[in-house]
């Protein structure tokens, strides 16, 4: 059946492609998304958790506190706006808390801890990562996890810092990304734990990545947690139901500097792709 993408934060790009942070204020009603598709993305974290339990998760040491309170909350949180959904899942006590808790919903968690006077990546239960390593984030600062992306750093550092200082508990924020893969398959660690990448996919066996992320601050142990919410589509269902944001995300994607493109990984595939949205739209 087609689809039509659940947001566009393509159609934000003017000119040039940069990094756009992009925060918006959050509805605390709509923090977790429980999609039609739940149960199958639940059923398949379990498979990754049970086939790649070091590379879907990962916590430093002490860190329990504050994942306990991130549990907690999300738990309540459940049971109050999704309880139908709530009446489903069960948490386990045995886990690292926020081990549990990312069993219990689609979204991937982040969560971040102060150390030192400063927020560092403390724990991570992250099943569909978009092609980078979880482990080797522990302990590092947020300017420190993003050093491998091309011009994040220098286009948005100071902004995303001044964010980060000014997140309090009840002013939550959430953003999106998108990026385009050429796989439908969710789970894209690079340890090569993932299944091997197509060869030579056509444009029309791209599928669009859409990532809608919330940043959280709770009371308690001052952590922040980000939550990552991943939407995929074939790109002919974009052709299909909305060709003007199919042109759209040609024009994002060949607005693309190389360092950006290369990055993204289209910086081979992009204007081909680029090419097949506008022939096909």
């Amino acid at each position: 059946m087609t689809r039509r993408p659940p947001y566009e934060p393509w159609r934000e790009t003017t000119g040039e492609f940069r990094w756009r942070l992009g925060v918006r204020p959050l509805d605390l009603e709509r923090w977790i998304e429980i999609g039609d598709d739940a149960a199958h993305e639940l059923a398949l974290k379990a498979e990754i958790m049970s086939s790649h339990p070091s590379t879907a998760f990962c916590a430093l040491d002490n860190t329990e506190d504050d994942a306990q309170e991130v549990l907690e909350v999300l738990v309540a949180h459940l049971e109050e706006v999704h309880p139908s959904h709530a009446a489903t899942v069960k948490v386990d006590a045995d886990l690292h808390p926020l081990d549990a808790a990312g069993r219990l919903i689609q979204e991937d968690l982040v969560l971040m801890v102060e150390r030192d006077e400063k927020l560092v990546f403390g724990a991570g239960s992250v099943c569909f990562p978009n092609r980078w390593d979880l482990q080797s984030k522990l302990g590092l600062s947020m300017s420190e996890v993003h050093e491998p992306v091309a011009l994040l750093n220098e286009q948005l550092g100071p902004v995303i810092d001044d964010v980060l200082r000014r997140l309090t508990p009840d002013r939550p924020m959430w953003r999106l990304g998108w990026g385009v893969i050429d796989t439908d398959d969710l789970y894209q660690a690079v340890d090569g734990t993932a299944a091997p990448r197509p060869v030579d996919a056509t444009a029309s066996a791209h599928h669009l990545r859409i990532e809608r992320e919330t940043l959280r601050r709770f009371p308690r142990t001052n952590c922040v947690l980000f939550t990552i919410r991943t939407h995929q589509l074939p790109l002919p269902d974009l052709v299909d139901v909305d060709q003007m944001s199919a042109v759209a995300l040609a024009d994002a994607i060949e607005s693309m500097p190389v360092p950006i493109a290369e990055y993204k990984q289209l910086d081979r595939s992009g204007n081909h792709i680029a090419d097949w949205l506008r022939s096909s739209a």
